[in-house]
């Protein structure tokens, strides 16, 4: 569970560290340098959405294996605790007036 963790964190920290490039701005015109190069650019922007949905996912899962680390541990804690006991009731004898 642990090794899992660190790799997780691992990863979203050398995804976050990596520089990523700006996708080149719109280039106006209809000709087949600028068609060309508004391809480009689109394809650029299709790969930062990946990028992105990739992190957010990463995460997501982050959170969720913290989430699962938390209840665990909590669980833990409560499995460690004394379990309780209820006193156990004896009525007293009831005499009758005399």
């Amino acid at each position: 569970m642990f090794k899992s963790i660190a790799l997780a964190t691992g990863i979203i920290i050398i995804s976050t560290g990596l520089a990523q490039a700006a996708c080149p701005s719109r280039v106006p015109g209809s000709t087949p340098d600028a068609i060309a190069a508004n391809q480009q650019r689109i394809a650029c922007l299709q790969d930062e959405a990946r990028q992105t949905g990739q992190q957010q996912n990463y995460d997501i899962q982050l959170k969720s294996m913290q989430n699962t680390l938390r209840d665990m541990q909590l669980q833990q804690r409560l499995d460690s605790l004394p379990k309780f006991t209820p006193p156990v009731f004896q009525p007293r004898p009831t005499f009758p007036n005399n």
